[in-house]
């Protein structure tokens, strides 16, 4: 989130020159904010391949925990979706 509202503020000041008819919406940051975390966990599954990156994977417990509570539609998710594509991260 830090480095997203550094992001937005270097392109307001620096590519928009603080124009603020070029500012960002409340929906264009919100959906970037959507956007960044879903890329995190999506990052976040791909990390706990022991066969990729052995013992230095993320325990997929560590990932199921962080996530929980956050995740669209999550009660209707198995247990472990790690694996199952399509998990989303849901920001009312």
């Amino acid at each position: 989130s830090a480095h997203l509202i550094w992001k937005l503020r270097c392109e307001r000041v620096i590519k928009f020159n603080n124009k603020e008819d070029k500012f960002h919406s409340k929906n264009e940051i919100h959906n970037r904010w959507v956007a960044t975390l879903n890329k995190r966990l999506n990052f976040d599954k791909l990390f706990t391949d022991t066969l990729r990156y052995g013992k230095k994977a993320l325990r997929e417990n560590l990932v199921l925990r962080t996530w929980s509570g956050v995740l669209l539609d999550e009660d209707d998710l198995p247990d472990n979706w790690i694996r199952q594509s399509g998990v989303l991260v849901g920001i009312k």
